[in-house]
Formats: C-alpha cells, sequence, structure tokens
C-alpha cells in the first residue's frame, strides 16, 4: 500500500518516526509530508522514508518600504535622537505610546498576513502530492494535519472511496498487504 504521512506542524517528530518505520517494516511505501522548521535533527527518520518538506516556516508576508520608513525608522529614531537629552522620559514614553497604538498593530496585521499565506502554502504543497502519490492509505499525524485536511479530505474521499484516513498507523487484524 501507499501511506502518506502528514504532519504540517511537526509537533509529534518521535511518533511519526516509529510509525513510519513500522509501516515499512510491514512492506508500505511510506511518504511523509511534513514542515522542517528550523531543526530536521529531531526526526530520527529511517532512510526508506520518502520525505518532502513543506518549509511554509521560510515564508514572510513583506511590509511595505513606505511603511517601514515612515511608521517605524523615522518616528522612532526621531524620537530615540530627542530622547538623548533633557527630553529622555518624555521621549521614551511617547516611543510606547508610538509602539502600542501604530507598529503593534502593524505587526500584528503582518503576523495574520504571514500565517494566511503559510496555510495557503500548505495546502497547495499537500494537494500536489496527494494528487503525485495517489496514497491508499492517509495518516493525519497531528491535530494541524486534521484541521488542514478538512479542506481536500472530503473530495479524496469522494474520487476515491478505498482510501483510508486515520490519526496513526495501526494495521488492521489479518494484515493489509492483499489491498
Amino acid at each position: 500500500m501507499n501511506l502518506l504521512f502528514l504532519a504540517p506542524q511537526a509537533s509529534r517528530k518521535r511518533a511519526v518516526a516509529i510509525e513510519t518505520r513500522r509501516a515499512l517494516d510491514d512492506g508500505h511505501h511510506v511518504v511523509l509530508v511534513a514542515e522542517a522548521g528550523v531543526n530536521r535533527e529531531g526526526w530520527d527518520l529511517d532512510p526508506r522514508v520518502e520525505v518532502e518538506w513543506l518549509q511554509a516556516n521560510t515564508i514572510d508576508a513583506a511590509e511595505p518600504r513606505a511603511t517601514a520608513l515612515f511608521a517605524r525608522k523615522l518616528p522612532l529614531g526621531l524620537l530615540r535622537r530627542v530622547g538623548r537629552g533633557p527630553l529622555r522620559k518624555p521621549a521614551d514614553k511617547a516611543a510606547r505610546r508610538w509602539k502600542r497604538q501604530v507598529t503593534n498593530p502593524l505587526d500584528a496585521d503582518r503576523r495574520r498576513r504571514t500565517e494566511a499565506l503559510r496555510e495557503r502554502h500548505r495546502l497547495e504543497r499537500v494537494q500536489a502530492r496527494i494528487e503525485a502519490a495517489q496514497p491508499d492509505w492517509l495518516v493525519l499525524c497531528e491535530s494541524a494535519a486534521i484541521e488542514l485536511a478538512a479542506e481536500f479530505v472530503p473530495a479524496l474521499l469522494d474520487a476515491h472511496p478505498d482510501t483510508r484516513a486515520t490519526y496513526a498507523y495501526e494495521p488492521l487484524p489479518g494484515g493489509d498487504r492483499d489491498r
């Protein structure tokens, strides 16, 4: 059988490594689609596992240069310059207020846009990999995988009703080699 393990947040590295190794030992072809993040060493995967790293954490929503200049650099730089003299306390207070009222909302908006870009990237990459692999068994390894799969699993199961979707790899009694 073709198994596709989906781990978009990489929160259960050890469990996924053990389950993929068990699936390989049972004679299945295993593909893992996961987020590598900054630490790929924690996976301890069997070398037979075919891995596709999502790399969504590298995506970042850019801030327009005008916003960076007029909302951050100029006002805060000016307040920092003024704060070097006798107006240190009022300048520090104004800088804190500026950050609270102007830059913090800009940062929150940028985080929302970044997360939307990352989520769209994950969904596109996972859907492309599923279409290429045509798995017989889809293992949704973590809660983030279930949330992501809600977008495409119903259509996948309608198109391929024999596809099994589970949270973990647990072979059925009697084996799966004949399927």
